[in-house]
């Protein structure tokens, strides 16, 4: 019998997976780059395979060490603060703060074919995701197995979506397609050029596509089907298992309590992986928003916030409280498409407006409205008060809406998500 531990009010309780053929204790490296939604899943992953009995350490920014310390997650810092380099700039969505992302990007991958392959030698497997797009060849030289865990479907090339950097998600299927082979062919002088160059010193053949190389075989896909489920025409190897929720014990916050219990339920607004200056800039949009309507709001906390937000019985600001806890206690949440928030907001049963500004966020929204779980996703340079009002206003009085997304909540089981991607990754050939 496989017992996994579930932390929640800060109690231990235990849940049973279904018998599993085991290979026995493996040695577990877990690696990801990126911001708190990057890391948050992979710590989840990592203390779930802990508790099977196996020896798991996640690699990760550096400046979420103590945050792991504190969950009892095995944790080593490594790479860069890429939450710190996001918040640098004004708007994320330039070309300016493209090129330096791509920048960004390449350093991290020189940094991982240098100190990985000291980290990882003595790994009988690695698994990636997320920005650590050097571990696939670092493993191979090294002949060790290696698995990419991926947290949205759209990273696998399909004519039924385009290519991640494309904002519009109503394209005919061939251009879909096209965009795929377009991506794939410039990227010859980017990461599948940096890939090779690495791969050619250590007596490695050379890849043809660099997403195929990263994505490996087998890939785990860790996002829910009852919101964005594989599409049929994908070549490549994988398993779907649900997201994998970290369930987290909140610090007690009376006012928040008093604030949950009073009149109507409230609506959320939060924006994850937006530069902290241009989510201040939207706190009007949100606040008038909801206001028009008539609903009390709660809202993330920023570092330096204006403190002509914080007055208001209708206003409540949190900082970092988790939100598989939250979200069933609201009407509506609003937020920028990740995949984390995402899933969470689909366990929780509760309506979503997605206002996406990057990436996987547009592939999120058109999901959630194709689901009929939110209205038609606002991108963030289209962010009005009046879109927002009529948009939260659809998500609040479609009775549709609602069923679809209570009926979602009840389909999706995190415990169960956990435990099939821990059987995934038993299961490795």
């Amino acid at each position: 019998m496989n017992l996994f531990p579930v932390l929640l009010m800060g109690k231990v309780s235990f849940f049973e997976l279904q018998p599993v053929k085991l290979k026995g204790k493996m040695k577990i490296i877990l690696a990801t780059s990126g911001s708190r939604g990057d890391v948050q899943p992979m710590i989840a992953i990592c203390l779930a395979l802990t508790a099977a009995g196996h020896d798991a350490v996640l690699l990760g920014p550096p400046e979420k060490a103590s945050w792991a310390a504190e969950l009892g997650c095995p944790y080593q810092g490594f790479g860069r603060d890429v939450s710190a380099f996001i918040d640098g700039f004004q708007n994320a969505v330039t070309l300016r703060a493209g090129l330096a992302f791509v920048s960004f990007v390449r350093k991290e991958l020189d940094d991982q074919f240098r100190w990985l392959p000291d980290i990882i030698g003595k790994a009988d497997l690695v698994l990636g995701s997320s920005l650590m797009f050097g571990l696939a060849s670092v493993a191979e030289t090294l002949n060790i197995k290696y698995r990419y865990i991926a947290f949205t479907p759209q990273l696998f090339p399909s004519r039924f979506h385009p290519f991640l950097t494309l904002q519009t998600h109503t394209l005919p299927c061939f251009i879909n397609k096209i965009s795929w082979k377009a991506a794939g062919l410039l990227d010859q002088f980017n990461m599948t050029f940096l890939i090779n160059r690495y791969r050619k010193t250590h007596g490695l053949d050379p890849i043809s596509n660099a997403l195929d190389h990263i994505l490996g075989e087998n890939t785990i896909v860790a996002a829910d089907k009852e919101i964005a489920e594989m599409p049929g025409d994908v070549e490549q190897t994988w398993v779907q298992t649900g997201y994998p929720h970290l369930a987290l014990s909140p610090e007690q916050v009376p006012a928040l309590d008093r604030f949950l219990e009073n009149k109507t339920r409230p609506v959320y607004a939060g924006f994850g992986s937006m530069p902290a200056k241009d989510q201040e800039r939207i706190l009007p949009i949100l606040i008038k928003a909801a206001g028009n309507l008539g609903r009390r709001i709660i809202l993330p906390r920023l570092h330096g916030l204006s403190t002509e937000y914080t007055l208001g019985d209708d206003v409540f600001f949190i900082r970092n409280y988790p939100h598989l806890l939250l979200f069933p206690k609201l009407d509506a949440v609003i937020h920028h498409g990740g995949a984390g928030t995402t899933a969470t907001a689909g366990a929780s049963g509760v309506p979503q407006v997605i206002v996406p500004h990057i990436l996987d966020q547009y592939y999120h929204g058109r999901r959630i409205f194709l689901s009929h779980l939110g209205p038609k996703p606002i991108p963030r340079s289209a962010l009005t008060e009046s879109r927002l009002t009529a948009a939260l206003e659809n998500c609040l009085s479609d009775p549709g809406i609602r069923q679809a997304a209570k009926k979602t909540g009840e389909a999706i089981n995190p415990q169960k998500s956990l435990g099939r991607i821990v059987e995934a990754i038993e299961t490795v050939s």
